[in-house]
């Protein structure tokens, strides 16, 4: 899936991973795409989910639109 980070949330992955898991990880040419000038970070669904527990009564740390690439959609 395709998340687009919001500052709270590098924030947060600077405190839990640390700037070297970003940089090998997760700001990758091949996990990047901009699309409108937006930036999104291709992750595996149980990743975001590790990555950036929810906050309830907070707001994510991610934009709350995901986006799906067709073939990897499945019956």
């Amino acid at each position: 899936m395709y998340i687009q980070i919001t500052e709270a949330g590098w924030l947060h992955l600077q405190n839990t991973v640390g700037e070297e898991y970003i940089q090998h990880c997760i700001k990758t040419p091949s996990y990047e795409k901009i699309i409108e000038e937006a930036t999104w970070y291709r992750l595996q669904c149980w990743q975001v989910f590790d990555l950036f527990p929810p906050k309830f009564g907070g707001k994510s740390l991610f934009e709350t639109n995901v986006m799906f690439e067709e073939p990897e959609l499945k019956d």
